[in-house]
């Protein structure tokens, strides 16, 4: 059975004949066999059995195109025309001269030219402790089980994200659950827009201005995804795409465009937000199939109604287009968007705000203008009443940083915040959090110092770790001083 099964999927049985009392030739078919063997030994129409066993795995490996293609060798053979030389092969370094130097030999040996351009190793499985996953070790844990506990897309997802291009990776169940909440969060999005939302059928309707900036700014942001997964492609940085299709679908796409774009409670959504919502969705799953083939093809032909012939495993990836200053600026408002919300939402926290408590931030910027394509997402997002601009510091006020240079206030005793006049709680708190935040960076602060003051140290040190400390002071330094003006607006 064994030698049957090794026959099946490597192919390569012996060439060799017996007759029943042992005598053997060799030949590559039985009519070839019996001709030899009649010239032989003088036995015409003699029963010949062919050896059952296989020729070994290595010498069936470097063989591949040949069998592949049934003789690469034969004229006219179209096939082995059209798909030989290949582009890249895949597999695991521990093979190199077992496999892929006898596979390029055969290749220049029969056919002139070697049969791949690129060889893409894969690093080796190994588990906590570092050592290679095998079945005597038992440390091995079973395929099947895993895929019936988490899902195929699940475990392909966990094992590409934590495999860096040709390094060796830790086997941890806990990324295979990574991607089990990825593919939850990915069917929701799908029940969320097919399900939930009721699409307005007043074509009049017109878009918000917030969904109309989310979608200008999500498109410019998956334009940006399609040019960094050409470049990993090309450099083989499998589990680089991954990664950033990933975020870009979790922290982008799920975390505030769709909070953006999103209708009302209890009202539609206007035909042109959710067509555009849909296409941009369906984009994201294309880029995202290669990884997760099953679920991204399900969400596909659930989003629209498909010809029976359309499907992500053949359709072709749109090219990127090439990124304008614009869109680098538009990049760049992205970033401001996500961490003007994440500022305004933990002094929302810390003034024990409800959701329905409208707030009235205050920006510290001298290039207001840098917010015009998003102030619309942040009024939505954060709930609040309205965004003024001031190049001073407001005084009896939260503070947070905003962006690169810019600080966002909500002032406490300024009645349009809806807020008691009584409500100084919050100020001492905030107050006692940078204070100690101050005499930490402060203790930070001198000891990087005292390490650059060191002239043994100095003279010793690689020219990047003293780099490395030199950053670690000015990012100090600059903590310190955002922390003592922030001190000097309280009151």
């Amino acid at each position: 059975d064994w030698c049957i099964s090794r026959q099946l999927w490597w192919g390569q049985q012996i060439p060799a004949w017996y007759d029943e009392d042992g005598r053997m030739v060799v030949a590559e078919t039985e009519s070839e066999a019996k001709k030899i063997f009649n010239t032989q030994y003088s036995i015409p129409n003699a029963q010949l059995t062919q050896d059952a066993d296989v020729l070994d795995t290595w010498f069936s490996s470097w063989l591949w195109p040949m069998e592949v293609f049934k003789g690469i060798t034969e004229p006219g053979n179209e096939e082995a025309t059209y798909y030989y030389p290949g582009s890249v092969l895949v597999t695991g370094q521990d093979i190199i001269f077992f496999w892929v130097a006898r596979m390029v030999m055969a290749g220049m040996e029969y056919e002139k030219q070697i049969p791949f351009k690129d060889v893409y190793f894969t690093g080796m499985v190994r588990d906590k402790l570092g050592r290679k996953m095998s079945k005597s070790l038992g440390n091995s844990p079973d395929l099947l089980d895993l895929i019936d506990k988490y899902g195929a897309d699940a475990v392909r997802f966990g094992i590409m994200v934590s495999s860096p291009a040709g390094n060796d990776l830790m086997f941890d169940e806990n990324s295979l659950e990574q991607g089990r909440n990825f593919n939850n969060k990915i069917w929701n999005v799908l029940k969320l827009v097919i399900d939930v939302w009721k699409v307005s059928k007043d074509e009049s309707l017109l878009s918000s201005e917030a969904s109309e900036k989310a979608i200008e700014l999500m498109q410019v942001k998956v334009n940006q995804l399609k040019n960094y997964l050409n470049h990993y492609y090309n450099e083989f940085k499998l589990s680089e795409a991954l990664k950033i299709i990933y975020n870009i679908i979790w922290n982008d796409f799920c975390t505030w465009f769709l909070e953006a774009i999103k209708p009302e409670f209890g009202k539609e959504i206007d035909q042109k937000t959710y067509s555009k919502t849909i296409d941009i969705f369906e984009e994201l799953i294309h880029l995202l199939h290669p990884f997760m083939p099953f679920i991204t093809e399900e969400i596909y032909h659930q989003l629209k109604k498909r010809e029976k012939t359309d499907s992500l495993c053949i359709k072709q990836f749109s090219s990127p287009r090439f990124e304008s200053s614009l869109d680098k600026i538009n990049l760049e408002k992205i970033t401001l968007l996500k961490e003007g919300v994440t500022s305004l939402r933990e002094i929302r926290k810390k003034l024990n705000l409800k959701n329905i408590e409208k707030i009235y931030p205050i920006v510290q910027s001298k290039e207001s203008g840098i917010y015009n394509n998003i102030e619309a997402i942040l009024l939505k997002l954060t709930n609040s009443g309205s965004i003024l601009y001031s190049e001073e510091a407001i005084p009896n006020s939260l503070t947070a940083s905003f962006g690169y240079y810019d600080r966002v206030f909500v002032p406490i005793n300024n009645p349009t915040t809806n807020l008691s006049t009584t409500i100084t709680n919050p100020i001492e708190q905030e107050k006692n959090k940078l204070l100690k935040e101050l005499d930490y960076e402060k203790g930070f602060l001198a000891s990087v110092e005292k390490k650059l003051t060191n002239e043994r140290f100095v003279q010793n040190a690689k020219p990047e770790v003293l780099a490395m400390e030199q950053k670690k002071k000015a990012d100090a330094e600059a903590r310190i001083k955002t922390i003592e003006e922030s001190l000097s607006t309280m009151s």
